[in-house]
């Protein structure tokens, strides 16, 4: 039989345990509560920012890729002085804004006054050419997860983008201050020559050249014998130039960046140098190998999945996004190409809106263009055979539709799966961006 008594021996354990916990129930684990321990390592991390005399240098990579630098000089009333390598204004001028540290689910750096930083968390597309609603994916409040004598590494509070900081030297303040970094973005100026296609020649060589300034990403393109060769890499800016993560090996030249670089908005050209190579982009007016396939390759894949292209922005023309202004029209929503809206007849060319009812899309109108001709060389030509309803004469919708109709016909640049990019055979200063919906 079982014995359910527990031993006196035991109860005086017990007992002795209880009285103990009992102690130590109301002895102080720290000397400070808990609001003044935060408030100590608060102060302990703004003592920490405002160390540096010269300040930090920083770098920060989005979400949606890119690498960024930032200057940042914080004092101690909350302050802080910034440039950047956003744009060559951000990387000239020194911005003053505020800053603030909070103990948030854990201690955190908050810039709480629009700066450069926010510039690439902006939700606004056409702010940062990010994606409306989330910009670049990036950040402008941070908690920090760890501190060293010469660095600080903190995380973004909602998109987890990392931020570094480093010490700064004088050498460091310096470039920013003397225009060097501005010197260095002035690269971007790229995208400010008005035609489509940019050439590069360098050491002998002709490179078509694209740049992405918001992922950074630059690609190359020349042609070996007649096969048209293409390298593609991330790129970032330092003081002195553009590096490139990946160098460019064409044969016995290496590019491993570009420096020395200088604008000219007057001749629409950039001159950079690459080794003991001194090179000039300028714009050009046809590409440097023609897709030839590729305008009948467009207007038969729409058709092969039942679908249509669109656009929301319209025709960009002469440096101009929406140069005719189509997001203006009242409830505008995009522009369409239509191959074989009516089967064996005609294409359809037309802005496409919201209804009253705001619960659907409907055309109002529409040019009706035959099926284009696909030139030997490389173009399509659109002829207008006529309209559906009572086309516009005048306004966003008129210039577009005459815009289309223009003779020289279009270049047709496939950019991924589904989209293309539809290159005025003109003069390569006006193109429309295409995806496909289907």
């Amino acid at each position: 039989m079982k014995n359910n008594r527990i031993s006196s021996g035991v109860y005086l354990v017990l007992t002795i345990m209880l009285f103990v916990a009992a102690c130590k129930k109301d002895d102080k684990v720290f000397n400070e509560s808990p609001d003044e321990r935060i408030n100590k390592t608060l102060a302990d991390y703004q003592a920490a920012l405002v160390s540096s005399p010269t300040g930090w240098k920083a770098t920060i990579t989005p979400e949606l890729g890119g690498i960024y630098h930032f200057y940042f000089q914080f004092n101690a009333e909350n302050r802080v002085f910034m440039y950047a390598d956003f744009d060559t204004t951000t990387a000239k001028y020194k911005k003053e804004s505020s800053y603030r540290l909070k103990a948030l689910q854990q201690p955190s750096l908050i810039f709480d006054t629009y700066s450069y930083l926010h510039l690439l968390a902006d939700p606004d597309g056409n702010v940062n050419g990010g994606i409306d609603g989330v910009g670049l994916s990036s950040d402008f409040e941070f908690a920090f997860d760890s501190v060293y004598a010469d660095s600080i590494v903190l995380t973004g509070k909602i998109n987890n983008t990392k931020l570094k900081l480093e010490k700064a030297t004088q050498e460091d303040l310096d470039a920013w201050q003397n225009g060097n970094w501005a010197g260095t973005i002035s690269f971007l100026n790229i995208n400010a020559i008005l035609n489509y296609f940019k050439r590069l020649t360098i050491g002998g060589t002709e490179y078509e050249i694209s740049v992405d300034p918001i992922t950074r990403v630059i690609v190359f393109q020349w042609l070996s014998g007649t096969t048209l060769k293409q390298f593609a890499t991330t790129f970032y800016f330092d003081a002195s130039g553009v590096v490139l993560d990946n160098p460019l090996v064409n044969g016995s030249q290496t590019i491993n960046g570009f420096n020395n670089i200088s604008w000219n908005g007057t001749t629409q050209t950039l001159q950079v140098k690459s080794g003991n190579s001194v090179g000039t982009v300028k714009g050009a007016i046809e590409p440097l190998k023609t897709d030839v396939a590729a305008p009948q390759r467009w207007w038969q894949e729409a058709i092969n999945q039942d679908g249509y292209w669109y656009s929301r922005s319209g025709f960009h023309a002469n440096g101009v996004d929406d140069a005719f202004n189509i997001n203006s029209l009242s409830k505008y929503y995009y522009l369409i190409y239509w191959p074989g809206y009516d089967a064996g007849s005609n294409d359809l060319f037309a802005p496409v809106f919201v209804n009253d009812a705001g619960d659907a899309l409907e055309l109002q109108y529409g040019a009706a263009p035959g099926v284009p001709q696909f030139t030997n060389d490389g173009r399509a030509v659109f002829t207008l055979l006529g309209n559906y309803g009572t086309y516009p004469a005048t306004g966003p919708a008129a210039l577009s539709r005459d815009q289309l109709f223009i003779t020289e016909g279009y270049y047709l640049v496939q950019t991924g799966n589904k989209s293309y990019d539809m290159v005025s055979a003109k003069d390569a200063k006006t193109w429309v961006s295409w995806i496909g919906a289907w």
